[in-house]
């Protein structure tokens, strides 16, 4: 046994206080005299080792020392020696993947790496630990804490996030923490191969826990709907990643009501795959597809829909200035370009932008049409006012140049004008028209040309109130009102999940649905689905790779702290001497 704390020593000085305090105090004894012949020998009975006196048959003297010299033992840290691991630094990186949930035993994989994670703290407990969590921007939950309440806290408070592990980016994020001093990291993950670790990093140990037990998963590979004349058809590619046969249903539901619409039974051999097809569905703005069947893995047993026009393709006219299309291509959407021909073609499948208006009276879906081919142009000057407006909330347009500008057309609204002629307008179908061509400004020259055309682009997808698709935690600029209330986002049944003061600050929600976003006045759907490599769990035997040169010599000697035991006799003393003093009562 050892002792971490010998500064405490000075606090000695307290017993010894108390010891002087015995040796001179006052004590008056009632004696009864029988004559004054015997006063003198009784005196000097007395004053016989008077400071000795002083500590005889005294309890309260013996459970005061008794007390205080354990709170000495205390304050000194005593210990027992032990062995630990050398690494001073140690690092969780913890998958929290929607996969980590799938179950073993009735307990998730996340579930029993925290049961790990937790042994391994406590056995480490005083050493600095750092926890990570994986996804698309890792989350460094603790840095070098060494306070155990505050990492059992924080391992308490981990969950599934759905997001998609993107394990590499963690793997760097922890050796830019470990890279000076070294570090002892931990990974808890469903599999992550070795392959990973081909460039080792002196003074790093990496130990890979993985699943080592095979689950059974039988997945919605692949889910896909849309709108007919006669309703609505949907399309399923079931995925049977087991050993064995499997049968089960799929049940085919209205998301906006919970009602189940139709259902199909299926059998999928080992290994296999199998497409399930529903016709005569009625019309619906968003479906969803459950899979009923027996396996370890419950996440990829749902998939949704929203029944919209989603595309990222962009035909744009070929008369048009080359700008327009760099321009659909800085904001990442694939853009061709084609004729009036090519273009009434393919209109249901890609979003229009053209400079015919013909193309306004055609079709259900809004167009972009920049400039007119069936007018001239009208010179003008002056400063370009806008209306509140989506368009307008990421960028200004109000320092643009316009030289001319092309005939309104009288019964759409305006959006933004020039000396009183509207430049910007927008038909009720949703159509949004600018009335000039792109050599007669110099808005290609600013930055608000390219977020109006991701403005533009937005605003023609969000017209049937769908906001889009997106993957869990994705942050992604979106078109809202820009009102100061911001944004609300909750689930179909009306419970709340988010707020946020702008679409630009905007994160989708983690778990997997269909989500309604309140905009002001206006309410919208977004839907939130799972990313394909979360529809597979692999498995395989956990190791340890880059071992450190400190690492060698194995095990150094730790600390087994004890002073804590001693707590309970201090209370249970002090209990005591309460108790003497109660019954002696306090001497004059």
């Amino acid at each position: 046994m050892g002792f971490d704390q010998l500064s405490n020593m000075w606090t000695a000085v307290f017993p010894m206080a108390v010891l002087l305090y015995y040796f001179f105090r006052k004590k008056y004894v009632t004696t009864t005299i029988s004559s004054t012949l015997f006063w003198e020998t009784s005196m000097r009975e007395t004053k016989v080792s008077p400071y000795l006196k002083n500590l005889q048959r005294n309890a309260l003297f013996y459970l005061q020392m008794a007390a205080l010299l354990l709170l000495l033992f205390i304050l000194l840290a005593p210990f027992i020696p032990k062995e630990t691991v050398k690494d001073s630094h140690t690092v969780f990186i913890v998958d929290t993947s929607a996969s980590m949930s799938v179950t073993d035993g009735g307990l998730t994989l996340l579930d029993r790496s925290k049961e790990k994670i937790i042994a391994l703290a406590e056995e480490r407990a005083g050493n600095a630990i750092s926890i990570i969590t994986t996804g698309k921007e890792p989350s460094l939950l603790l840095r070098k804490e060494t306070d155990r309440r505050a990492v059992l806290a924080a391992i308490d408070k981990l969950g599934v996030k759905y997001e998609h592990e993107h394990m590499p980016r963690s793997i760097d994020f922890a050796k830019s923490i470990a890279i000076q001093d070294g570090a002892d990291v931990h990974i808890f993950t469903d599999f992550l191969d070795r392959s990973v670790f081909m460039e080792s990093m002196n003074g790093i140990t990496w130990t890979v826990h993985n699943n080592e037990n095979l689950s059974d998963n039988i997945a919605i590979e692949k889910f896909g709907a849309v709108s007919t004349v006669d309703g609505t058809e949907a399309i399923i590619k079931l995925s049977n990643h087991t050993k064995s046969k499997q049968t089960g249903k799929v049940i085919i539901k209205n998301e906006m009501t919970d009602e189940a619409l139709s259902e199909q039974e299926f059998s999928v051999d080992e290994e296999a795959g199998t497409l399930l097809s529903f016709k005569g569905l009625p019309s619906l703005s968003a479906v969803s597809a459950v899979l009923q069947v027996q396996d370890d893995y419950k996440v990829d047993n749902e998939a949704f829909i929203i029944l919209a026009n989603e595309s990222s393709e962009v035909i744009v006219d070929s008369q048009l200035h080359e700008l327009v299309k760099k321009a659909f291509e800085a904001i990442g959407l694939t853009v061709t370009t084609g004729s009036v021909s090519e273009m009434a073609t393919a209109r249901d499948q890609a979003m229009l932008v053209t400079n015919d208006p013909s193309f306004l009276l055609e079709g259900s879906d809004p167009i972009f049409l920049l400039g007119r081919n069936d007018s001239s142009i009208e010179p003008v000057s002056g400063l370009i006012d806008t209306v509140s407006d989506t368009l307008f909330t990421i960028a200004s347009i109000n320092d643009i140049y316009v030289s001319a500008l092309y005939p309104p057309f009288e019964e759409y609204s305006t959006l933004a004008s020039i000396d009183g002629k509207p430049f910007i307008q927008r038909s009720p179908r949703g159509d949004i028209i600018v009335l000039t061509d792109i050599a007669l400004t110099d808005w290609p020259l600013h930055p608000s040309f390219p977020l109006f055309i991701w403005s533009t682009t937005e605003t023609l997808r969000t017209a049937n109130e769908n906001v889009g698709t997106f993957s869990p935690n994705e942050r992604k600029a979106i078109l809202t009102s820009g009102g100061a209330e911001g944004i609300e986002i909750f689930t179909i049944e009306d419970k709340y999940v988010a707020s946020f003061p702008n679409g630009r600050s905007f994160v989708a929600p983690s778990k997997p649905g269909i989500y309604k976003m309140i905009d002001g006045e206006t309410e919208k759907y977004l839907s939130v689905q799972l990313d394909p490599n979360e529809k597979v769990v692999s498995s395989g035997a956990s190791y340890r790779v880059g071992f450190s040169e400190a690492e060698s010599s194995g095990k150094e000697e730790g600390k087994n702290m004890i002073g804590w035991l001693f707590l309970i006799p201090v209370l249970l003393l002090l209990l005591i001497e309460w108790e003497v003093q109660r019954r002696r009562g306090y001497p004059n």
